[in-house]
C-alpha cells in the first residue's frame, strides 16, 4: 500500500529536531495563543484540552489569502471535502470518515445545519470578520446533540480592532470580490461590521457564482460582570446549474439562496461562576427555477429556533462543573413543480447536559452526559469522557470515548412518499488514542482513531421507504508535524482512513483512503510567501464510479507596503491539474487572483 505520509516526510527531514522545552499540558512557545471554545463550549487552550482539535487563526487566514472556510478545511488532518465542481457549487464534508451529514457547523454557537435534510452545503461558508476557524474532532453529542457524530466545525468572530479595512481581489473566470469590515465603540458598546460582494464566473456556460453577505455584531459589557450582544449574519447567493442530472445543458437554470441568522447572547460571571445563555433564530429560503423546463422548480423554506444556557463553577482545586439546557425548534415548508411535499412539518427538542473536568498534575480528564427529547422518535442520551496524562516535560497521551447520534431529518420524516415517521437516530460509538510532543516552535501528533456506525438510515425498496439497516466502520490514523516561527512555518498533515459498509465489505463513498498537504509560508522582510500542496487519493462515487487520486499546487505572495497598503497575488492549481472531486462536475483549472488590502 502507498504510504502518503512518505513524500512529505522527505521534504521536511532536512529540518531540524525537536525541542523539547516545555511542558505538554500548557501553551507553549508559537502555539500558546491557540484557544478553542468548541470542543468544550469553554475558552480554553489547545494544549490544554483532551480532544483532537485544530485551530486555524486569523493570521493564517490572511497569510493563506483563504476567504471561504472551505479552502482552510481541506488541509485539516482528518477531514475530506468534496465539491461539485467550481466554487459556489455544493460542497460536502466528511470527518474522520463519517458521513457529510456527520458534521455539526457554527456559526458563533449558533447552528447553520440545514433542518430539511441534515447536512450543511460549506460553499456557503464564507469567513468574514472571522478571528479563527475551529474543527473539533471525534464526538461531541454530549455537548451539543444530534450532528455531531464525526466532529464540529465552527466559524467564531472577532474584536479586530480597526475601525476599517478594506479587500479587493480580481482573477480568472471574471472574478471580482470586494471585502470590507468596520469597527467602533458606540457609546459603552463596541460595533463590527464585515461582508463582501462577490461575481464571478466557472469552467462552463451557466456555471456562474454571485454571493454577497454582512455580518454584525455588537458587544456590550458591564462593571458587575455582565456582558451581552447581538449577532447577525446575512448571506444572498445565485448560482447557474449548467447541467441537469442526466448530463443535458441547462442554460437558464438558476439556484437563488437566502439567509439570515441572528443571535442575542448573554453572559456573567465571578471569579468562581459563569453563567452562558444565547437565544438564536435562523432562516433559509432555497429556491431553483429554469424558464426552459417548469418541471425543475422547487423551494425550502427552512427555520429553525434555539435557546441555550449553561453555568460553570469552580467545585474545588482542579475541579469545574457545568450544567446547562437546550431547547430547539424547526420547520419546513417546501415545494416543487409537481405541489407541496412538506408543509410545515416541525420538530421539537429538549436537552439537559453536564460535563466535568479535572486537571490536577499531569492528568486532565473531562467526562459529560446529554439527554436529548424529540418529540418524533423520543429521547437519546450520549456520554463522552476523555483524560490526557503528561509525560515528562513535553509530551502528552490522550485517550477518549465518545457516543453520538444524528437525528433523522424532517425531510426522513415526512416527505411524502419517501418518509418513515418511526425512523431512531442514526448512532456512533467513537474511540481515540493520541500522542503529542513538541515545544518552543515545534508541535507533533499522531491519532488512532475509530467509528462505529449503526441504524443509518438508508432507502429500502423492499418497503419503499426509508429505514435504519445501514452498518459502517471509519477507523485510521491521523499525522501532523508543525514547525513556526516568526519568519518561516511548515505544516504537514496525513491522514489514512480505512471506512466501508459493514453489511456489503464496499468502501464508503467520497472517502479517500489516503490524503496528505504541506503547507509552507516564508516572511523575507516586508515579504509573506506560500505555497500550499495537497494530495487525495483515489475515491468511489455513487454509481461505483471511481474517481482517480489528484495532487494540486497553490502558491500565494504578498508583500505589506507600511502600515496600509498590503498588494496580493496567488495562482491556484499551478500544475493545471484536471480532476474531479464529485464524479460529472471538473473542478477548476489553473487561475490567478491579485488584489490588495487596505488597513486603516
Amino acid at each position: 500500500m502507498r504510504c502518503p505520509f512518505a513524500p512529505a516526510i522527505l521534504l521536511l527531514g532536512g529540518l531540524p529536531a525537536f525541542a523539547q522545552t516545555s511542558n505538554a499540558s500548557q501553551p507553549t512557545g508559537a502555539f500558546q495563543a491557540e484557544i478553542t471554545v468548541t470542543a468544550t463550549a469553554e475558552s480554553e487552550s489547545v494544549a490544554e484540552v483532551p480532544v483532537s482539535v485544530t485551530v486555524v487563526p486569523h493570521s493564517e487566514l490572511e497569510d493563506r489569502q483563504a476567504v471561504e472556510a472551505l479552502t482552510a478545511l481541506e488541509t485539516v488532518p482528518g477531514l475530506a471535502t468534496t465539491r461539485s465542481g467550481s466554487p459556489g457549487k455544493v460542497a460536502s464534508l466528511f470527518t474522520r470518515g463519517t458521513n457529510s451529514n456527520h458534521t455539526l457547523v457554527l456559526w458563533n454557537g449558533v447552528e447553520l445545519n440545514d433542518p430539511y435534510l441534515g447536512g450543511f452545503d460549506l460553499s456557503t461558508l464564507s469567513l468574514d470578520g472571522a478571528e479563527r476557524l475551529e474543527i473539533a474532532r471525534g464526538p461531541f453529542s454530549a455537548l451539543y446533540g444530534s450532528s455531531a457524530v464525526g466532529g464540529v466545525v465552527q466559524v467564531v468572530t472577532r474584536r479586530s480592532g480597526r475601525t476599517l479595512s478594506a479587500r479587493l481581489e480580481a482573477g480568472s473566470r471574471d472574478l471580482l470580490r470586494v471585502g470590507a469590515s468596520a469597527g467602533g465603540a458606540l457609546g459603552g458598546a463596541r460595533v463590527e461590521v464585515a461582508g463582501h460582494v462577490r461575481r464571478g464566473d466557472g469552467e462552463v456556460d451557466n456555471d456562474f457564482w454571485d454571493g454577497d453577505e454582512l455580518v454584525a455584531s455588537l458587544d456590550a459589557g458591564g462593571d458587575r460582570g455582565w456582558r451581552g450582544g447581538l449577532l447577525a449574519r446575512a448571506i444572498r447567493s445565485e448560482i447557474g446549474i449548467p447541467f441537469d442530472y442526466a448530463g443535458v445543458a441547462t442554460p437558464e437554470r438558476r439556484q437563488h439562496a437566502d439567509a439570515l441568522s441572528l443571535a442575542l447572547p448573554f453572559g456573567w460571571g465571578s471569579e468562581r461562576v459563569e453563567v452562558e445563555t444565547q437565544v438564536a433564530g435562523t432562516r433559509t429560503d432555497l429556491e431553483v427555477a429554469d424558464p426552459g423546463d417548469p418541471f425543475a422548480a422547487s423551494r425550502a423554506e427552512a427555520e429553525r429556533g434555539q435557546a441555550r444556557a449553561s453555568v460553570r463553577w469552580q467545585a474545588g482545586p482542579g475541579w469545574h462543573w457545568t450544567v446547562g439546557g437546550e431547547w430547539e425548534r424547526a420547520s419546513v415548508d417546501s415545494s416543487s413543480a409537481f405541489g407541496p411535499a412538506l408543509r410545515g412539518e416541525s420538530e421539537r427538542v429538549w436537552a439537559a447536559f453536564a460535563q466535568a473536568s479535572y486537571a490536577g498534575g499531569p492528568l486532565r480528564v473531562d467526562a459529560g452526559v446529554r439527554r436529548d427529547e424529540h418529540d418524533a422518535f423520543g429521547g437519546e442520551t450520549s456520554f463522552r469522557a476523555a483524560a490526557a496524562l503528561a509525560i515528562g516535560a513535553s509530551s502528552r497521551l490522550r485517550a477518549a470515548y465518545g457516543e453520538s447520534f444524528r437525528a433523522p431529518s424532517l425531510a426522513d420524516l415526512y416527505y411524502p412518499g419517501f418518509s418513515n415517521p418511526e425512523l431512531r437516530p442514526e448512532l456512533g460509538t467513537s474511540y481515540e488514542l493520541a500522542f503529542e510532543t513538541g515545544g518552543g516552535p515545534w508541535r507533533a501528533t499522531v491519532a488512532l482513531f475509530r467509528n462505529d456506525l449503526d441504524g443509518l438510515i438508508e432507502f429500502d425498496f423492499s418497503t419503499s421507504r426509508p429505514q435504519n439497516l445501514g452498518r459502517a466502520r471509519a477507523q485510521g490514523i491521523e499525522a501532523e508535524l508543525d514547525y513556526r516561527n516568526d519568519r518561516f512555518e511548515a505544516r504537514w498533515s496525513g491522514t489514512w482512513l480505512d471506512a466501508e459498509d459493514r453489511a456489503t465489505g464496499d468502501r464508503l463513498l467520497r472517502r479517500p483512503d489516503e490524503s496528505t498537504s504541506l503547507l509552507l509560508y516564508v516572511r523575507p522582510g516586508e515579504w509573506t510567501l506560500g505555497a500550499i500542496g495537497r494530495y487525495v487519493g483515489d475515491r468511489i462515487d455513487f454509481g461505483d464510479v471511481p474517481l482517480s487520486s489528484y495532487a494540486t499546487l497553490d502558491l500565494t505572495a504578498a508583500r505589506r507596503l507600511g502600515e496600509r497598503f498590503e498588494p496580493f497575488a496567488r495562482v491556484e492549481n499551478v500544475t493545471d491539474e484536471r480532476y474531479e472531486e464529485a464524479a460529472g462536475f471538473p473542478a477548476p483549472r489553473r487561475g490567478f487572483v491579485a488584489g490588495c488590502l487596505l488597513r486603516f
